[in-house]
């Protein structure tokens, strides 16, 4: 439903600042929701119930949401959703294969030292590689950031659509993120022994928005908001 509401914006050639800001406060609530689902679960039940069939989820990993990823393309230029490491060196000009092989969710199985990929990496962009390549180009200069840098300036400067993307973004890289960290905090730390998160990564690096720091708007933000996103929490 969320990609069904950015499609409808992305391929608007010219979308209203209302008709904007609709589809974007849309999207905000179904992540509300979601993180919603977040808090049933850690309060659902014991971390002993939990443990009794946790390792049956193993190689599953929370990147493993195609369509997750898919809306990430959808809504943001792929600069942002380069790991943090690599942005520097990475910009609109540079390949989307390149650009595919540095997004920031393949640090949860790929040594970049050596460029050796985990089983679950290899078997998700064995399915969703094409894919993802061809949505990556598709919304290349359609994603909701450069709708949004289309329309006129003074829809631009509007403070409710303003308003409405920085919560999204924030909504989605902060406050559901940090649901399903507490959520995985809860269960992996409630047993003594190695701490890893069932699809194998370094989850506290991987997860806390500090680190990554993954914001899709990040024009909207001061340097100081940057400097802290996901610090408050």
């Amino acid at each position: 439903m969320v990609l069904w509401e950015i499609d409808q914006l992305a391929h608007n050639e010219n979308p209203s600042t209302d008709f904007f800001t609709e589809k974007v406060g849309r999207v905000s609530r179904y992540f509300d929701m979601l993180t919603t689902s977040f808090t049933i679960m850690t309060d659902g039940m014991a971390p002993e119930q939990y443990l009794k069939f946790r390792n049956t989820l193993t190689p599953a990993s929370g990147f493993q949401s195609a369509q997750y990823r898919l809306i990430e393309f959808a809504t943001t230029d792929l600069i942002n959703l380069i790991d943090y490491r690599f942005r520097s060196s990475i910009d609109r000009n540079t390949s989307f294969e390149h650009a595919f092989e540095h997004l920031y969710w393949q640090a949860a199985g790929k040594d970049y030292n050596t460029g050796e990929k985990s089983f679950l990496i290899k078997e998700f962009e064995r399915k969703y590689k094409k894919t993802f390549l061809d949505f990556m180009e598709e919304y290349n200069t359609i994603n909701v950031w450069r709708k949004y840098k289309q329309l006129p300036l003074k829809s631009q400067n509007n403070k409710v659509l303003i308003e409405a993307l920085r919560h999204l973004d924030k909504t989605v890289n902060i406050t559901w993120v940090m649901g399903h960290f507490m959520a995985a905090k809860k269960y992996i730390e409630s047993v003594p022994g190695n701490h890893e998160a069932t699809g194998g990564s370094d989850w506290k690096k991987y997860m806390l928005p500090k680190y990554q720091k993954r914001i899709f708007f990040p024009e909207l933000w001061s340097k100081e908001e940057i400097e802290n996103w996901g610090e408050e929490l």
